[in-house]
This record gives structure tokens, C-alpha cells and sequence, in this order.
């Protein structure tokens, strides 16, 4: 800690001849002392990336604490090459929100004291070390007026590796509090991971909105945007979505799928070519549904699918090597054992699609012409537990009671562990079962609180476990499975465009589809809510 004084010394000579007595006086006051009591301040102040900045140091003015004289300034160097200086309060006790980048190397922090009535100055200088405080957890993308989205990140001790306290922490409005609004509706966000190593791996949240897509730095929510995610296209953005899948991001723009490895995604330069072995292309993904594999980062197969409506077939991923990365299903590959041949489904539109059961792909497609429902299932592993890519293995009508279901649907999920697709309408959520047998079945699960209304369901899986479950109770990683993990869901209600809420609701009786209202833990203080997604660390 440095204390640095600003001392101007009157040096007053004269001599008289005289002869007679001086009787003349002179002024020969001292200088007031100003003190700066740094004896209880670490020289090395840490603060969490937007958390309270609070330093107190005690000033006294000839004894006297808050001396109406002095002025107080706290002043921070953003860099030491550009000289840039940020003014951050002009009271004796700093006490504001640390908005400053991350920065573990530390800012010059200086508190400058004035004495109005001598003109000196006083300094005290700290270093400011910038850590993020954002960890796992559930990301929260709302807007208050429906025109500009903001993320709000929730903490608690059942969905935060590590979390210390009984206090669930809610960080609200981060965009906004940064002072850098988001100038757009967030309609889709995903959170994965970008990077040359799974050791410098960072954590990302990629954003699709009404206007383009954004890509943002989980560590300080830094955001790159759509110029710099696709910078080489130049057709009208019209939509979009981001799907985390095995060892890539997969990202729908258009109804295009585009791709890239996890070590270089933070460009997508074009459309991949999808074509069948006869040389039919067709690049369409049919309202943005993607089903892809999620847990296993290792996976060398695509474990990605998708329904192509121009053309009325199956599209897939063939992984990240493959030389033709994506393909349509093609009839030569058609086997008599398939219970549907995946070149051949005409007249169709995406509903709903996602990862279940371990080991199987769903696409929820309804007829055009009928309204009637079908669930197309594939098989990502053979009976050997080899990956395989994605094969077709059950194909399940749907019953009248079911397609009711279906009609009525705001939001589908899928759970990762047990065959069951559980159906959100405005108040219920239901387990949709999906047999062996090539049946269905479906039961009430839940009713929600009255005067709300469902809009977005999710299965609960931790961040980075969707993104590569291998790495989790790792010494190496430092990886560790909560508790709920793949043992709850996640659901978004409103009760008006300016309430939402969050709820964590835990399953019971496993296999089964229930869930524990009793349990159940409940999150607000957002706007109208749009998506929402867990965030690993």
C-alpha cells in the first residue's frame, strides 16, 4: 500500500537593518494533517465480475473524521497502454458494481483525497483483481417489454457445483446491469463449450434471436454478434437455433444446417451440403427441430437428425470427420427390417425432437393432410452398444387421447435416461411412455399453480454433462454430478407478460414419469420468459 503526499514547502527569507524594534508578525500556522488509514485495507482487493465493490478507508482531517473540506475521487486504469480512466464514485466509501472486464492480473485502483482549502492531494492506490462469479446453474432468457431480451442466471445449492450458503442467488438482468443492453428478442439460447483442449475449453452461450445470432462468453457474458458468427452469408436472416451435439454446435439458419468442431465454432462460413447417395440435395431443416445426442462428447458418430419437408426424408449428421459431414437418407440404404424407411416420409411437418432413453433419437412428425401424429425412433447404438449412426427402430402411432394431447401442446421434452416424452400443455405436464411393444401410454404428472400458464419445459441435465457426461466425477476435470441431475425437469410459467417464473421440479419413483410438486423449488422475478437452459462451469 502506498500513501503519497503532495507537499508544497514555503521557504520565507528576509533581512532588516534597522534601528529600531520589529514589531511586525507573521503567519507561521502548520498545514492541516490529512490522514489516509490504510492499517485495516488488503493492498490486493478481489471482487466478483458485476458483484459490490465496497472499500471503506477512514480519512481524518486534523483529527476529525468526514472533514467537510475534502472531496473524495476513485479512479481505475482499464489500461495501462491507452491511459483509459474510468471515474467510478466521489464518496469516501466506494461502494458500486464492478461492470470493469475480468481481468486476474489486477487494475490500478487510486482513491484521490483533495483539501479544498490548501489545494493538496492525497493518494492511496490498491490493486483490483476482477473474478467471475458466474457458475452452473439455469440461464433464463425473458424481455420486459417483448421487444429486448436480457439473461438472468440462478444459482442454488441443487443446480451449483460447489454452492456455499442456503441463499439461492439470482444474478437478474446481467446485460442490462453491465449498462450493454441486448438490442434484440432472444428466442433460443444453448450453452456449450469452445475450444483447442478439453483443458482450455471456455464456456459459451450461444443466442438465437429475431434479428441474428449472438455468442457470449459465460466468464463476463461478453457478446459476439451475428457479423461475427456468420460472416460470410449474405442471405436475409430469417430465423435460427444452436443445438449442442457430439463434438460440435449445430446451427440452424433459415431452416439451413450449418456446423463447426467445438475448436473452432465461433464461425459458421456456410451451409453444409446434404445429399443422398444418388446425388439429391436438399438443405432444409422443417421448423428448426433438431433431435441430437447429448452426454457423450466422444461420440464418432453423428447421433443427429433431423425431417427435410422439401423433400420428405430424414436428414443426419455423419459426425464431425466425416469427409460428408451431413446426408439425407437415401432408399438404397432402405432395410426390410426397418419399421419405416427414412427416404420415404412425405408430407410431413417437425413437432418436437430430442435425445432419450441413453441411447435413442425421436422426431415427432404430424401429418399435413390427417393432423394424425407418428414417433420416429433411432437407435444410436446396436444391441453390441456400439455407435452406430442413427438407424431407424420403432415407429409408434399415436392414439386419439394422445393426439388431443399433442394439439394442445405449448412444450415437449424428452428424458435422456427413461423412454419417456413428457407433453406440456398451459396447466398440465404428462408423461407420454413410449413401450417396447411399439405402444404408448400417457398419465398426469402435474397441475400447474393457478393463475399461471406453462410456455417452455425442459428435462434437467447440468450443463457441461450434456455436453460430455464422461468428464463428470473426474479428479482431472473437477466435475462433479448434483444430485438432480437427469432426475428433474425445468419449467417456465407466466402469470402475466411481466411474471415468469421458474420451477425445478425432481422426479420420483424412477422410471415412472412422476414428479414431486411437494419438492419442487420455485424461482421469479422475470419478465416474459422465452427459453431457458442450463449453464455448466
Amino acid at each position: 500500500m502506498k500513501t503519497i503526499y503532495y507537499l508544497f514547502l514555503l521557504v520565507l527569507g528576509c533581512g532588516f537593518v534597522s534601528c529600531y524594534d520589529d514589531k511586525s508578525t507573521y503567519d507561521t500556522k502548520d498545514i492541516p494533517n490529512v490522514e489516509l488509514d490504510v492499517s485495516g485495507v488488503p493492498q490486493t482487493q478481489y471482487v466478483a465480475y458485476l458483484g459490490k465493490l465496497h472499500i471503506d478507508v477512514p480519512v481524518k482531517k486534523d483529527g476529525n473524521a468526514n472533514h467537510p473540506d475534502l472531496e473524495y475521487k476513485w479512479e481505475v486504469e482499464l489500461g495501462s497502454s491507452t491511459g483509459l480512466i474510468e471515474v467510478l464514485s466521489n464518496e469516501r466509501v466506494l461502494d458500486t458494481i464492478a461492470a470493469m472486464p475480468i481481468l486476474a492480473s489486477g487494475y490500478t485502483l487510486v482513491l484521490e483525497v483533495t483539501d479544498k482549502v490548501t489545494t493538496l492531494k492525497y493518494y492511496s492506490t490498491f490493486s483490483l483483481v476482477v473474478e467471475s462469479q458466474f457458475g452452473e446453474g439455469i440461464i433464463v432468457a425473458h424481455s420486459w417489454d417483448g421487444e429486448m431480451s436480457d439473461l438472468s442466471l440462478i444459482m442454488d445449492k441443487d443446480i451449483t457445483k460447489g454452492f456455499s450458503g442456503t441463499e439461492r442467488v439470482v444474478y437478474n438482468d446481467i446485460f442490462s446491469s453491465k449498462g450493454e443492453p441486448l438490442d434484440d428478442w432472444i428466442d433460443n439460447v444453448t450453452y456449450t463449450v469452445s475450444g483447442a483442449t478439453w483443458s482450455t475449453y471456455q464456456n459459451i452461450l450461444w443466442m438465437a434471436g429475431r434479428n441474428g445470432m449472438f455468442r457470449a462468453d459465460c466468464r463476463d457474458y461478453s457478446v459476439k454478434g451475428t457479423d461475427k458468427i456468420i460472416p460470410f452469408v449474405t442471405e436475409p436472416y430469417v430465423s435460427g437455433h444452436f443445438y449442442p451435439a457430439p463434438q460440435t454446435t449445430i446451427m440452424v439458419v433459415n431452416n439451413q444446417v450449418y456446423q463447426h468442431l467445438r475448436q473452432n465454432d465461433e464461425i459458421f462460413i456456410k451451409p453444409e451440403v446434404v445429399s443422398d447417395l444418388g446425388g439429391v440435395q436438399s438443405n432444409y431443416v422443417d421448423n428448426r427441430v433438431v433431435a441430437a445426442a447429448t452426454g457423450d462428447g466422444v461420440h464418432s458418430s453423428g447421433a443427429t437428425i433431423w425431417y427435410d419437408s422439401h423433400v420428405g426424408r430424414f436428414g443426419r449428421f455423419n459426425g464431425a470427420f466425416s469427409q460428408n459431414k451431413c446426408a439425407l437418407y437415401s432408399p438404397s440404404e432402405n432395410n426390410e427390417n426397418f419399421p419405416f424407411d427414412p427416404s420415404a416420409v412425405p408430407d410431413k411437418e417437425a413437432v418436437a425432437g430430442g435425445f432419450m432413453n441413453g441411447s435413442s433419437l425421436v422426431m415427432v412428425l404430424k401429418d399435413k393432410v390427417s393432423g394424425e401424429y407418428s414417433l420416429y425412433t433411432f437407435f444410436t447404438k446396436n444391441q453390441n452398444a456400439d455407435l452406430v449412426n442413427p438407424t431407424p427402430s420403432y415407429l409408434y402411432a399415436v392414439s386419439s387421447s394422445i393426439k388431443d394431447l399433442l394439439d394442445r401442446s405449448v412444450s415437449i421434452c424428452f428424458s435422456t435416461v427413461d423412454p419417456i416424452m413428457y407433453v406440456a400443455t398451459n396447466r398440465e405436464i404428462h408423461a407420454v411412455r413410449l413401450n417396447i411393444d411399439g405402444t404408448i401410454s400417457s398419465s398426469l404428472k402435474y397441475t400447474v399453480t393457478a393463475g399461471e400458464n406453462i410456455s417452455v419445459l425442459k428435462f434437467y441435465a447440468q450443463g457441461r454433462y450434456n455436453v460430455n457426461s464422461d468428464d463428470f466425477d473426474s479428479d482431472t476435470e473437477g466435475l462433479l454430478t448434483l444430485p438432480l441431475n437427469t432426475k428433474a425437469v425445468m419449467m417456465a410459467t407466466q402469470a402475466s407478460d411481466t411474471e415468469g417464473y421458474v420451477y425445478l421440479i425432481p422426479q420420483k419413483d424412477p422410471g415412472t414419469g412422476n414428479l414431486d410438486a411437494e419438492k419442487q423449488v420455485k424461482y421469479d422475478g422475470f419478465g416474459k420468459i422465452s427459453d431457458i437452459t442450463t449453464q455448466g462451469r
